[in-house]
């Protein structure tokens, strides 16, 4: 229960030991394996704001270190079992193998090991929890409810899974009112213990975790079933999979969506390049016209979620309006890196069909006069192959596409799984399609193809970010082809 001692898993070889009860104290040394991680990063961070004693490895240290080591938090280059000296618990992204010497060495010395969903549910399950899931959008929405209810003066902590601007970080330190992106990979959401539960939609998603998407549904019911009985399920009403879960639901449900028959409804919505504008409906009742600066519909869900979960909290219509206002964006989430020479360049962290389709569609409707030129980096081999066909229909939205190699990031290479898989269903369609592998070489290719009244946006959850920087740095320095 909350606020009583919390328990952790000690894990080896995927096997779970039986449960110990060494809680994590305040002034003991906590190390993080994979500290670069965007959850993992936040959660260092947090531990730090919070009296633990903190330190990290990875194995491709960034600015992220830099960070943190200006704080004085010691981070290593690299795995390696020194790095457990004087350690009191360990906490490991889901990133890492089990069989990893540092983990096993940890496991040999009593050192608990905790998965970094434990070790979150760990620091946030004794306050009031809103856990923001979704297959899609948890990192927006998390950042714009956070946003909401500090203009309401709730003072929220924040943890999310992506740069959010107006934190200069994953995370806002606040009090115990945690807004908390929950993510169902591996299940990990299942440690949160939420008072609201807000899912922004499902679909079939991390099919190396799961067996299918009737899996995945289950999973989410268990995660809403978590719930207590004072709890508040908020669910996206526009997505018919996500409606599905409340089946059998005990508790108060709210919904929310754009579809008549939505608690909360966004109905004359308005799109373009400024953002989108839209009246909102609660039960009914007309509150007045709003506005956010994120392009597309797949945002206005995202502040509809935000605005329903804000609104079970007592938040009030005005500091709602201001905060959905005020709301600057996350890093990567249709992201302007630049415009020169006539050329709009845009990064978005879009990794699944839907995903893709949907930050597409956003440019289409908000930039209807340019040529889009859609790039993108798949994320994964299992993502790759189970999704090839459907990713290929997505990037039919662009007028011209750019498909690069996979991004394998924790997975090892797939047999006959390339980006190759993607263009050939692009093909497939009857539409053209450029496949260049090399990284290397692709920003000069690339600055050869561009026209002025272009939008260039590169699209993945991998190092594709890179390449807008190098579009942008070739465009301050040359012309383009008329």
């Amino acid at each position: 229960s909350k606020g009583g001692l919390m328990k952790t898993n000690l894990v080896m070889n995927s096997e779970i030991s039986p449960k110990i009860t060494d809680q994590i104290d305040r002034g003991h040394h906590t190390h993080f394996m994979g500290i670069e991680g965007a959850g993992m990063f936040a959660l260092a961070e947090l531990f730090r704001q919070r009296g633990y004693l903190v330190s990290g490895c990875d194995l491709v240290p960034n600015e992220n270190s830099e960070q943190l080591k200006l704080e004085g938090t010691k981070i290593y280059e690299n795995h390696h079992e020194s790095h457990l000296s004087g350690v009191s618990s360990l906490v490991v992204s889901s990133a890492i193998p089990w069989d990893t010497p540092e983990i096993q060495e940890a496991i040999r010395l009593q050192i608990p090991v905790l998965k970094r969903a434990e070790a979150l549910g760990q620091c946030v399950n004794h306050g009031q929890v809103l856990a923001i899931s979704g297959t899609h959008g948890k990192t927006t929405t998390t950042a714009m409810a956070t946003e909401i209810l500090d203009i309401a003066g709730m003072n929220p902590t924040g943890i999310a899974g992506g740069h959010v601007f107006s934190w200069s970080g994953n995370l806002r330190h606040g009090g115990d009112l945690y807004v908390v992106e929950a993510d169902e990979y591996d299940r990990s959401f299942l440690e949160l213990e939420p008072d609201i539960a807000v899912v922004t939609n499902i679909e079939a998603d991390h099919l190396d975790c799961y067996r299918d998407l009737d899996e995945i549904i289950s999973a989410f019911r268990q995660f809403l079933g978590s719930l207590p009985s004072d709890g508040t399920a908020v669910v996206c009403g526009d997505d018919r999979v996500a409606g599905r879960v409340l089946n059998g639901l005990e508790g108060r449900k709210v919904s929310y969506g754009l579809k008549p028959g939505a608690q909360l409804r966004a109905t004359e919505v308005h799109q373009d390049e400024d953002g989108v504008s839209f009246t909102l409906m609660e039960q009914g009742t007309n509150c007045g016209r709003f506005g956010i600066k994120s392009l597309g519909l797949h945002n206005l869900q995202n502040s509809l979620a935000a605005v329903a979960s804000s609104r079970c909290l007592g938040v009030s219509w005005e500091d709602i309006r201001e905060g959905l206002h005020s709301y600057e964006g996350v890093k990567r989430r249709f992201e302007i890196i630049g415009f020169h020479r006539d050329v709009l360049i845009v990064d978005d962290y879009a990794h699944h069909p839907s995903e893709v389709m949907a930050t597409l569609v956003a440019a289409r409707k908000s930039y209807p006069n340019r040529r889009i030129v859609a790039l993108f980096q798949p994320h994964l081999f299992t993502r790759t192959k189970d999704f090839a066909s459907e990713f290929g229909d997505s990037l039919l939205v662009a007028d011209e596409i750019w498909v690069t190699d996979v991004f394998a990031s924790r997975e090892d290479p797939i047999e006959g799984v390339t980006g190759g898989l993607i263009a050939s269903s692009i093909e497939d369609s009857g539409r053209a399609v450029r496949y260049h592998a090399d990284m290397n070489t692709l920003s000069e290719s690339l600055i050869q193809f561009l026209k002025p009244g272009d939008l260039i946006i590169t699209l993945g959850a991998g190092s594709i970010r890179q390449i807008s920087e190098e579009i942008k740095v070739l465009l301050q320095g040359g012309d383009l082809n008329e």
